[in-house]
Protein backbone atom coordinates (compact mmCIF):
# COMPACT_ATOMS: atom_id res chain seq x y z
CA UNK A 1 0.00 0.00 0.00
CA UNK A 2 1.61 3.24 -0.86
CA UNK A 3 0.52 6.84 -0.11
CA UNK A 4 -2.41 8.06 -2.32
CA UNK A 5 -1.13 10.16 -5.06
CA UNK A 6 -1.95 14.12 -4.19
CA UNK A 7 -4.97 15.58 -5.22
CA UNK A 8 -2.72 18.50 -6.53
CA UNK A 9 -0.31 20.57 -7.61
CA UNK A 10 -0.02 22.53 -4.44
CA UNK A 11 -1.23 19.59 -2.00
CA UNK A 12 -0.35 19.43 1.35
CA UNK A 13 1.19 16.74 3.98
CA UNK A 14 2.27 16.33 7.51
CA UNK A 15 4.65 13.64 8.76
CA UNK A 16 5.14 12.96 12.09
CA UNK A 17 8.46 11.08 13.27
CA UNK A 18 8.08 8.33 15.82
CA UNK A 19 10.68 7.32 18.43
CA UNK A 20 9.71 5.81 21.33
CA UNK A 21 9.12 7.93 24.40
CA UNK A 22 10.54 10.73 22.45
CA UNK A 23 7.34 11.23 21.12
CA UNK A 24 5.90 13.32 23.98
CA UNK A 25 7.75 16.13 21.87
CA UNK A 26 5.22 15.97 18.85
CA UNK A 27 2.61 15.21 21.01
CA UNK A 28 3.31 18.85 23.07
CA UNK A 29 3.73 19.77 19.19
CA UNK A 30 0.13 18.56 17.56
CA UNK A 31 -1.69 20.22 20.78
CA UNK A 32 -0.17 23.37 19.75
CA UNK A 33 -0.85 23.19 16.20
CA UNK A 34 -5.00 22.02 16.97
CA UNK A 35 -4.92 25.08 18.38
CA UNK A 36 -3.40 27.17 15.56
CA UNK A 37 -3.18 25.04 12.64
CA UNK A 38 -5.97 22.47 12.84
CA UNK A 39 -5.19 19.19 10.70
CA UNK A 40 -7.67 20.79 7.63
CA UNK A 41 -4.77 22.59 6.56
CA UNK A 42 -3.58 19.33 5.34
CA UNK A 43 -4.32 17.08 2.42
CA UNK A 44 -3.03 13.86 4.36
CA UNK A 45 -1.13 13.02 7.52
CA UNK A 46 1.03 10.61 7.79
CA UNK A 47 2.94 8.97 11.66
CA UNK A 48 5.34 6.78 12.31
CA UNK A 49 5.53 4.50 15.46
CA UNK A 50 4.40 6.73 17.92
CA UNK A 51 3.90 9.82 15.77
CA UNK A 52 0.95 7.52 14.47
CA UNK A 53 -0.86 7.78 18.07
CA UNK A 54 -0.88 11.72 18.26
CA UNK A 55 -1.30 12.20 14.77
CA UNK A 56 -4.53 9.73 15.21
CA UNK A 57 -5.73 12.82 17.70
CA UNK A 58 -4.72 15.37 16.29
CA UNK A 59 -6.98 14.55 13.12
CA UNK A 60 -9.68 13.23 15.03
CA UNK A 61 -9.66 16.93 17.21
CA UNK A 62 -11.74 19.89 16.53
CA UNK A 63 -10.83 23.31 16.97
CA UNK A 64 -13.53 23.39 19.51
CA UNK A 65 -13.43 20.15 21.44
CA UNK A 66 -9.02 19.85 20.86
CA UNK A 67 -9.04 16.15 21.72
CA UNK A 68 -5.69 16.39 20.90
CA UNK A 69 -5.31 17.20 24.32
CA UNK A 70 -6.39 14.16 25.41
CA UNK A 71 -3.11 12.50 24.24
CA UNK A 72 -0.93 15.11 26.44
CA UNK A 73 -2.84 13.80 29.35
CA UNK A 74 -1.55 10.16 27.58
CA UNK A 75 2.05 11.17 27.95
CA UNK A 76 2.38 13.30 31.03
CA UNK A 77 0.59 10.70 33.39
CA UNK A 78 -0.43 7.73 32.08
CA UNK A 79 3.35 6.21 31.08
CA UNK A 80 5.12 6.94 33.80
CA UNK A 81 6.25 4.32 36.15
CA UNK A 82 5.83 1.01 35.39
CA UNK A 83 2.53 1.43 34.57
CA UNK A 84 3.09 1.37 30.77
CA UNK A 85 6.74 -0.07 30.34
CA UNK A 86 8.05 -2.65 33.28
CA UNK A 87 11.47 -4.68 32.69
CA UNK A 88 9.52 -7.14 35.49
CA UNK A 89 7.27 -8.14 33.04
CA UNK A 90 9.39 -10.48 31.20
CA UNK A 91 9.83 -12.31 34.53
CA UNK A 92 5.52 -12.90 34.15
CA UNK A 93 6.01 -13.81 30.60
CA UNK A 94 4.54 -10.59 29.26
CA UNK A 95 5.82 -7.93 26.90
CA UNK A 96 7.82 -5.36 28.56
CA UNK A 97 5.67 -2.88 26.44
CA UNK A 98 2.24 -3.02 27.63
CA UNK A 99 0.02 -2.64 24.21
CA UNK A 100 -3.10 -3.73 25.68
CA UNK A 101 -3.03 -0.86 28.30
CA UNK A 102 -1.82 1.79 25.95
CA UNK A 103 -4.39 0.94 23.12
CA UNK A 104 -7.24 -0.86 24.58
CA UNK A 105 -7.30 0.95 27.43
CA UNK A 106 -5.74 4.83 27.20
CA UNK A 107 -6.83 4.92 23.17
CA UNK A 108 -10.01 2.82 23.25
CA UNK A 109 -11.77 3.48 26.81
CA UNK A 110 -10.07 6.25 29.42
CA UNK A 111 -9.06 9.05 26.52
CA UNK A 112 -11.23 7.43 23.43
CA UNK A 113 -10.03 8.56 19.75
CA UNK A 114 -13.15 9.27 17.97
CA UNK A 115 -12.89 6.33 15.80
CA UNK A 116 -15.66 7.59 13.68
CA UNK A 117 -14.36 10.19 12.26
CA UNK A 118 -12.07 8.97 10.45
CA UNK A 119 -14.91 7.95 7.82
CA UNK A 120 -15.97 11.26 7.83
CA UNK A 121 -15.37 13.16 4.31
CA UNK A 122 -14.41 16.13 5.90
CA UNK A 123 -11.78 14.94 7.78
CA UNK A 124 -8.17 14.79 6.98
CA UNK A 125 -7.19 11.29 5.97
CA UNK A 126 -4.28 9.61 8.32
CA UNK A 127 -2.23 6.94 7.12
CA UNK A 128 -0.37 5.23 9.32
CA UNK A 129 3.66 3.46 8.45
CA UNK A 130 3.95 0.09 9.22
CA UNK A 131 6.52 -2.85 8.00
CA UNK A 132 4.90 -5.54 6.05
CA UNK A 133 7.30 -9.24 7.39
CA UNK A 134 5.93 -10.96 4.72
CA UNK A 135 7.14 -8.83 1.68
CA UNK A 136 10.10 -7.48 3.90
CA UNK A 137 8.30 -3.78 1.92
CA UNK A 138 7.39 -0.58 4.37
CA UNK A 139 2.98 0.07 4.18
CA UNK A 140 1.56 3.47 4.54
CA UNK A 141 -2.67 2.17 5.89
CA UNK A 142 -4.96 4.48 6.16
CA UNK A 143 -6.83 4.73 9.47
CA UNK A 144 -10.55 3.84 9.60
CA UNK A 145 -13.00 3.22 12.36
CA UNK A 146 -12.68 -0.30 11.79
CA UNK A 147 -8.68 -0.67 11.90
CA UNK A 148 -7.44 2.05 13.85
CA UNK A 149 -6.60 0.43 16.93
CA UNK A 150 -5.27 -2.45 15.50
CA UNK A 151 -3.36 -0.37 13.18
CA UNK A 152 -1.66 1.63 16.04
CA UNK A 153 -1.07 -1.46 17.61
CA UNK A 154 1.02 -2.85 14.53
CA UNK A 155 2.53 0.30 14.17
CA UNK A 156 3.59 0.52 17.86
CA UNK A 157 4.90 -3.13 18.00
CA UNK A 158 8.59 -2.43 19.14
CA UNK A 159 11.46 -4.96 18.11
CA UNK A 160 12.41 -6.23 21.31
CA UNK A 161 9.64 -4.10 23.54
CA UNK A 162 6.90 -5.77 22.30
CA UNK A 163 6.28 -9.51 20.16
CA UNK A 164 7.18 -7.20 17.35
CA UNK A 165 4.48 -8.23 15.51
CA UNK A 166 0.93 -7.57 14.63
CA UNK A 167 -1.31 -9.30 12.07
CA UNK A 168 -3.71 -7.03 9.94
CA UNK A 169 -5.42 -8.97 7.21
CA UNK A 170 -3.40 -12.01 5.39
CA UNK A 171 0.09 -10.88 7.35
CA UNK A 172 2.00 -9.88 10.04
CA UNK A 173 3.55 -5.98 10.53
CA UNK A 174 5.73 -4.31 12.90
CA UNK A 175 6.85 -0.95 13.48
CA UNK A 176 6.82 1.00 9.94
CA UNK A 177 10.35 2.57 11.62
CA UNK A 178 12.33 -0.33 11.15
CA UNK A 179 12.12 -0.01 7.42
CA UNK A 180 11.14 3.41 6.70
CA UNK A 181 11.82 5.61 9.96
CA UNK A 182 10.79 9.15 8.30
CA UNK A 183 8.65 8.57 4.75
CA UNK A 184 9.32 12.19 3.22
CA UNK A 185 10.76 10.54 0.33
CA UNK A 186 7.46 8.56 -0.17
CA UNK A 187 5.24 11.62 0.77
CA UNK A 188 7.37 13.39 -2.02
CA UNK A 189 7.22 9.97 -4.98
CA UNK A 190 3.16 10.17 -4.06
CA UNK A 191 3.19 14.40 -5.60
CA UNK A 192 2.75 16.43 -2.37
CA UNK A 193 5.22 19.59 -2.99
CA UNK A 194 4.40 21.48 0.52
CA UNK A 195 5.36 18.96 3.42
CA UNK A 196 5.21 19.73 6.94
CA UNK A 197 7.47 17.26 9.28
CA UNK A 198 7.54 17.22 13.07
CA UNK A 199 10.86 15.41 13.98
CA UNK A 200 11.68 14.32 17.54
CA UNK A 201 15.46 14.70 16.73
CA UNK A 202 16.84 17.96 15.64
CA UNK A 203 17.14 18.12 12.08
CA UNK A 204 21.44 17.83 12.01
CA UNK A 205 20.53 14.35 13.58
CA UNK A 206 22.30 11.54 12.38
CA UNK A 207 21.61 7.85 12.95
CA UNK A 208 24.24 5.08 13.70
CA UNK A 209 24.24 1.65 12.25
CA UNK A 210 22.22 -0.93 14.52
CA UNK A 211 24.74 -3.61 16.08
CA UNK A 212 24.36 -6.86 14.90
CA UNK A 213 23.37 -8.35 18.65
CA UNK A 214 20.47 -5.72 18.51
CA UNK A 215 19.26 -6.98 15.74
CA UNK A 216 19.08 -10.42 16.37
CA UNK A 217 17.60 -9.23 19.72
CA UNK A 218 14.90 -7.40 17.74
CA UNK A 219 13.71 -10.41 15.43
CA UNK A 220 15.64 -13.37 16.42
CA UNK A 221 13.52 -16.05 13.87
CA UNK A 222 13.69 -13.49 10.90
CA UNK A 223 17.13 -13.41 9.46
CA UNK A 224 15.85 -11.73 6.50
CA UNK A 225 14.35 -8.59 8.50
CA UNK A 226 17.13 -8.44 11.12
CA UNK A 227 20.08 -8.08 8.37
CA UNK A 228 17.99 -5.47 6.86
CA UNK A 229 18.18 -3.79 10.29
CA UNK A 230 21.73 -3.45 10.70
CA UNK A 231 22.72 -3.41 7.11
CA UNK A 232 19.98 -0.81 6.03
CA UNK A 233 18.11 1.07 8.94
CA UNK A 234 20.55 3.74 9.48
CA UNK A 235 21.36 4.60 5.74
CA UNK A 236 17.11 5.20 5.39
CA UNK A 237 17.53 7.36 7.90
CA UNK A 238 20.05 9.53 7.05
CA UNK A 239 18.68 9.26 3.80
CA UNK A 240 15.51 10.74 5.00
CA UNK A 241 16.94 13.54 6.64
CA UNK A 242 19.08 14.58 3.70
CA UNK A 243 16.09 15.39 1.97
CA UNK A 244 14.01 16.88 4.54
CA UNK A 245 17.17 19.97 4.87
CA UNK A 246 18.13 19.76 1.41
CA UNK A 247 14.85 19.23 -0.75
CA UNK A 248 14.86 18.59 -4.57
CA UNK A 249 13.73 21.63 -6.92
CA UNK A 250 9.49 22.05 -6.62
CA UNK A 251 9.46 20.88 -2.83
CA UNK A 252 9.57 22.82 0.02
CA UNK A 253 9.88 21.17 3.24
CA UNK A 254 8.86 22.99 6.88
CA UNK A 255 10.86 21.51 9.69
CA UNK A 256 9.15 21.50 13.08
CA UNK A 257 12.44 20.33 15.47
CA UNK A 258 13.49 20.46 18.59
CA UNK A 259 16.23 23.18 19.47
CA UNK A 260 18.21 20.42 20.91
CA UNK A 261 18.01 16.83 21.68
CA UNK A 262 14.89 16.14 24.06
CA UNK A 263 14.55 14.96 27.70
CA UNK A 264 12.68 11.72 27.18
CA UNK A 265 14.74 8.73 25.64
CA UNK A 266 13.15 5.70 24.05
CA UNK A 267 12.30 4.00 26.83
CA UNK A 268 12.33 7.33 29.32
CA UNK A 269 9.21 6.49 32.21
CA UNK A 270 10.08 9.31 34.50
CA UNK A 271 7.77 11.80 34.87
CA UNK A 272 9.66 14.90 34.89
CA UNK A 273 11.60 13.73 31.80
CA UNK A 274 8.23 12.98 29.66
CA UNK A 275 6.92 16.33 31.23
CA UNK A 276 9.39 18.29 30.19
CA UNK A 277 9.75 16.92 26.74
CA UNK A 278 5.83 17.59 26.54
CA UNK A 279 6.39 21.77 27.06
CA UNK A 280 9.54 21.31 25.01
CA UNK A 281 6.72 20.33 21.94
CA UNK A 282 4.46 22.99 23.27
CA UNK A 283 6.88 25.65 22.73
CA UNK A 284 8.52 24.87 19.74
CA UNK A 285 4.38 24.36 17.86
CA UNK A 286 3.35 27.81 19.42
CA UNK A 287 6.66 29.34 18.23
CA UNK A 288 6.35 27.98 14.68
CA UNK A 289 2.74 28.00 13.88
CA UNK A 290 2.19 31.61 15.23
CA UNK A 291 5.10 33.05 13.32
CA UNK A 292 3.38 30.86 10.53
CA UNK A 293 0.11 32.27 10.38
CA UNK A 294 1.67 36.00 11.09
CA UNK A 295 3.26 35.33 7.60
CA UNK A 296 0.65 34.26 6.01
CA UNK A 297 -1.69 37.04 7.16
CA UNK A 298 1.08 39.30 6.05
CA UNK A 299 1.06 37.83 2.38
CA UNK A 300 -2.52 38.40 1.97
CA UNK A 301 -2.49 41.88 3.05
CA UNK A 302 0.50 42.56 1.08
CA UNK A 303 -0.94 40.67 -1.89
CA UNK A 304 -4.46 42.76 -1.74
CA UNK A 305 -2.59 45.95 -1.49
CA UNK A 306 -0.55 45.01 -4.53
CA UNK A 307 -3.60 43.93 -6.54
CA UNK A 308 -5.11 47.29 -5.52
CA UNK A 309 -2.28 49.08 -6.46
CA UNK A 310 -2.55 47.67 -9.59
CA UNK A 311 -5.80 48.01 -10.31
CA UNK A 312 -5.62 51.68 -9.79
CA UNK A 313 -3.56 52.42 -12.21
Amino acid sequence: MRIPEAPGRKSRALIVEGGGMRGSFAGGVLASMSRIYPASNFDIVVGVSAGSCSAAYYVASTPAERLVEFCLDVWRYELTGSKFISYWNVLKGKTILNQEYLIDYLFGKKYPIPKGRMDEPDVTPCYVTVTNLHTFLPEYVRATSSNLLSLLKAATSLPIATRGRKRLGEHEYTDGAVLDPMPIEAVMEAGYKDITVVLNHPRSHRSDPVGKMLSWLSFPGNKTIRQMISREHHIRFNRAFDLINHPPTGFKVNIVDPDKPVAAGLVTRDMGRLNRTVDHGIETGLRYFSELQKSRVFARFRDFFTRSSSGSR
